[in-house]
């Protein structure tokens, strides 16, 4: 994903990552940003209770077929991350 916009008709899908591991997906549409996408995911999964800041997120646009990772910051940020290569 180049931009952190989201078209609101587009339907998202945002995989959730704690310690590399693949805990749960949620997808929806409405979304104008990625950070949107992200917290609606996160707070729609079960783990609301737990720090947010421990989880990876992969944001997919499945409308465009583009995604991208992310970490919310400390400041509650959204940032953008590298991919793993391995």
């Amino acid at each position: 994903m180049t931009a952190d916009r989201l078209h609101p008709d587009d339907k998202v899908r945002v995989d959730l990552y704690l310690e590399g591991k693949d805990i749960g997906a949620y997808e929806g549409t409405g979304f104008h940003t990625v950070e949107e996408a992200i917290h609606k995911a996160f707070d729609s999964s079960g783990h609301a209770g737990a720090n947010i800041e421990d989880y990876v997120f992969r944001v997919t646009d499945l409308a465009r077929n583009t995604s991208a990772r992310y970490r919310i910051n400390a400041g509650g940020n959204t940032k953008l991350i590298p991919e793993e290569r391995f």
